[in-house]
């Protein structure tokens, strides 16, 4: 089973994005999945939870050596992630979920190993691999690339699975980061 979860950390827990994680996969059964779900993102797609679930089941036939699992996106840190040709700037879901849809008749459910740390717009990570690591980094910042990378040590591979878009508002409002209440050295400029 996959448990769709999105995460919150406020400013009174220091915002430790990767405490909130640690705490829901300590919830879900053993053998089942978590999938994070960034606040300023949706899937694009009426069925995205069956197509995530059929995903997860193949993966001990077609991808055994899975630990991490992303989707693709119009605005997203690692470029692996974005669609090319995609409008960044055009916030219409309609136009959004129709790149969702030909995404997934054109893709369905493949899987394309990523090369760079994932950027976790979406998470999908099951308790058994996470259970294997010493969990998610406390804090805010780079707790996804922190957790791909203790997957990766442990010899398991992250794929971007190219059949699921997600839209991404990520900073388009164009607030940096301190403005947002984070120190100017933890801005990252937007897409």
């Amino acid at each position: 089973m996959i448990h769709t979860c999105i995460p919150y950390a406020s400013r009174a827990s220091d915002k430790n994005i990767g405490a909130v994680y640690n705490n829901f996969m300590n919830m879900i059964p053993d053998a089942d999945w978590a999938c994070f779900l960034d606040h300023d993102a949706m899937f694009t797609t009426l069925d995205w939870y069956k197509q995530l679930e059929d995903i997860v089941e193949s993966l001990s036939v077609s991808h055994h050596d899975a630990g991490l699992l992303t989707v693709c996106t119009n605005r997203i840190g690692n470029f692996e992630q974005i669609i090319q040709g995609i409008e960044p700037q055009n916030h219409d879901i309609y136009y959004h979920r129709k790149i969702g849809k030909q995404r997934q008749i054109e893709y369905g459910n493949s899987l394309r190993e990523c090369e760079h740390l994932i950027s976790g717009v979406v998470i999908l990570i099951s308790k058994d691999v996470w259970k294997k690591t010493s969990g998610f980094a406390d804090g805010f910042l780079g707790v996804d690339n922190d957790i791909d990378r203790k997957i990766r040590e442990l010899g398991y591979k992250s794929y971007i699975i190219d059949g699921v878009y997600c839209y991404h508002w990520y900073r388009a409002d164009g607030i940096p980061m301190q403005g947002m209440g984070y120190s100017e050295d933890s801005n990252l400029s937007a897409i």
